[in-house]
């Protein structure tokens, strides 16, 4: 009887395998080995994202508003109102991911936009509209569902190779030290994107960054400090988020700030904006930050 890592392996081979299938097994092989980073990423996937989204499942997608006379039409208004608009952040589970495609075999998908966003929305652009989507490609959907199994067998060839195979369903005290011992040298980004202590990274390697890029993120540090009692009533963490502000003030005010220290520093900042996801000020600060990302290289 093969081990659970080599049934991992197969199934993540085999795309007739629903994914959720796949990642419950791998839940079962993280719990049984210990690997809570792994687990914590895999029940994300399995029940959805409450809040900050790994990289691969941020996307762009085509703001469309409902007219009662021509059905979905795109809205095009000033930039920086697409720009706000335009970030699909899809946190659903996988299996609702999965779901979505068997049912929608032709056509963009379509992503709600909250019903209070709209009305904000609303008193911004040049029509009224009583709901609004955003329309992405199938393939992007595809593309999310892709990388979640890539990383599965990316994960369990790695296992492999230290010497992780299990037997049947079980592992001995000696393989969970050597997965244990793994994971601290697999890139834990690699697996799940995770934001993991303040302003964590790759510290290594560094570029000086431009004074173009530097002035991006002081303009959206300035930006955002100056939002916090409204983005925290809208139910951002205030304490995280001014902890994070001083970190980068800190930095920024270094001879050189390092790129990686503030694309950490960043994330932990989409981090703490989490709650207030769906509201006009925390998605303006959402693409404040991800244009200072841009603008160092992320």
């Amino acid at each position: 009887m093969g081990g659970l890592i080599e049934e991992i392996q197969r199934d993540a081979l085999d795309s007739k395998v629903p994914i959720e299938a796949l990642l419950r097994r791998v839940k079962l092989a993280a719990a049984k080995l210990q690997l809570g980073d792994l687990q914590s990423w895999v029940e994300q996937e399995l029940n959805g994202y409450p809040g900050e989204l790994p990289a691969y499942r941020k996307v762009v997608g085509q703001p469309a508003a409902w007219n009662p006379y021509n059905g979905w039409i795109p809205v095009h208004d000033d930039e920086r109102l697409m720009e706000i608009i335009s970030d699909a952040r899809v946190g659903q589970s996988a299996a609702s991911l999965r779901d979505l495609l068997d049912k929608n075999s032709d056509g963009p998908l379509h992503l709600q936009v909250p019903a209070g966003l709209v009305s904000q929305l609303n008193q911004m652009m040049k029509f009224q509209t009583p709901r609004m989507v955003l329309q992405i490609s199938r393939g992007h959907i595809v593309s999310i569902l892709d990388t979640v199994r890539n990383m599965v067998l990316d994960w369990a060839i790695e296992m492999e190779k230290k010497g992780v195979l299990g037997h049947g369903m079980s592992f001995d005290a000696g393989e969970t030290k050597m997965a244990q011992a793994a994971m601290q040298t697999i890139n834990i980004g690699q697996i799940g994107s995770m934001v993991g202590n303040l302003g964590t990274g790759n510290s290594t390697g560094d570029i000086t960054v431009s004074q173009a890029s530097v002035s991006r993120v002081s303009e959206t540090v300035a930006k955002i400090k100056q939002s916090v009692p409204q983005l925290v009533e809208e139910g951002a963490d205030g304490a995280k988020l001014g902890k994070v502000i001083e970190h980068l003030e800190a930095e920024l005010a270094t001879q050189q700030p390092k790129p990686s220290r503030l694309k950490g520093l960043l994330e932990d900042a989409r981090s703490a904006l989490a709650g207030a996801a769906g509201n006009l000020t925390s998605e303006g600060a959402l693409a404040m930050i991800a244009a200072a990302m841009k603008a160092l290289g992320s």
